[in-house]
């Protein structure tokens, strides 16, 4: 009875610190926004609704930041007060370990991190492609670039086109790669060098089209001078289309992967931020486990001692994740790697940190 009583009281602690570190964070990361929304609301007198739009696509972005940062601070704020004040110590007297004080929070950080998952993975997609929608559509208009590069679309049947290049004013592309899944089942991919637009159909120019068995082996290869394809659409529709991978599901990620994984495109991107959707949100439940035991030998040094702490732990993080990244997609180390390392390495510590508190 007495240890629900400290569990809930735990737990109690950690609840406010969290939903305050939530707001104070997000109004911090949306002050940024604001000053570049400002700039479109004056300069490009840009209507308040619009503005007020694009702050709303934002927002999802914005709180999946929040999560573990807020949680960290809230842990440091809550365990650290606890030690301070020496309420720990009493727990501890009357019996109860601190794993199992902590574990109500090591259940919120799953739930957190679940949270962060859906949200990261359904919800963040859908609203930064509506968000760049209204960017280019309402915002830039007929400022776009006029040179499009790594373009991956679906066309009409089974038809998947990756364009290296495309300079929009004459529709010129360049290193074109088409996957298509014939009727009997079995791939066949059409590379070019160049081709051009012309109603809704790409004239691909010297280029050679291979068919695979089922074992994945070349059956036949055949070069061509000229061909035409129908993709159904008009390359405005196409950039339309467009997306980074911020504004795809995992689902999405997989399907471009499968795709053009094994037809020479580059796709290290792609398979790091497939993971990341995974690894980032797990985040939370890693700072949980960081920030308990650091609390307890630093939770004397009061609020501010904590909060600092909290900061720079999340920036660490986040510069790494931000290094390692970059490393898996110019393939400079295994981009699976690159995306669960940072994660990894913090879950580590977090862990003989806790081993180390526990046997104290």
């Amino acid at each position: 009875m007495q240890n629900k009583i400290f569990k809930r009281y735990v737990l109690k602690e950690f609840s406010v610190p969290y939903l305050m570190g939530i707001a104070g964070m997000t109004v911090i990361l949306m002050s940024d926004l604001l000053f570049e929304l400002m700039d479109y609301l004056v300069s490009r007198r840009t209507p308040l609704v619009v503005v007020l739009k694009l702050i709303w696509y934002k927002l999802p972005e914005i709180i999946l930041l929040t999560l573990p940062v807020a949680a960290l601070l809230a842990i440091f704020f809550s365990i650290g007060r606890l030690v301070k004040d020496s309420e720990l110590t009493v727990m501890r007297t009357a019996g109860i370990s601190f794993i199992s004080l902590v574990a109500p929070l090591i259940v919120v950080g799953i739930l957190i991190s679940a949270f962060a998952f859906v949200l990261g993975d359904y919800i963040v997609p859908k609203a930064n492609t509506t968000f760049e929608e209204i960017i280019r559509k309402v915002i830039f208009q007929d400022n776009l670039p006029q040179v499009e590069e790594n373009i991956f679309f679906k066309g009409t049947g089974d038809y998947y086109f990756y364009v290296r290049s495309v300079d929009r004013t004459n529709g010129v592309m360049k290193d074109i790669l088409v996957y298509q899944t014939s009727y009997t089942g079995l791939p066949q991919l059409i590379s070019a060098k160049e081709a051009s637009y012309e109603a809704k159909t790409l004239i691909l120019k010297d280029g050679i089209s291979r068919d695979f068995d089922k074992n994945g082996f070349i059956s036949s290869e055949k070069k061509f001078a000229e061909i035409a394809i129908n993709i159904g659409q008009d390359l405005e529709t196409i950039f339309g289309v467009q997306k980074s991978s911020s504004e795809m599901t995992r689902k999405e990620l997989a399907e471009q992967i499968a795709i053009f994984g094994h037809s020479g495109v580059n796709v290290n991107e792609l398979i790091v931020d497939y993971h990341r959707k995974v690894s980032i949100p797990l985040v939370s439940l890693v700072f949980v486990l960081l920030g308990a035991p650091l609390s307890v030998r630093f939770g004397k040094g009061g609020i501010f001692l904590g909060a600092g702490l909290s900061i720079g732990i999340a920036l660490i993080y986040y510069v790494l994740s931000a290094f390692c990244r970059t490393l898996g997609v110019e393939g400079i180390i295994n981009p699976i790697l690159s995306a669960w390392l940072p994660t990894i390495i913090f879950l580590g510590a977090g862990i003989l940190l806790f081993w180390d508190v526990e046997r104290v």
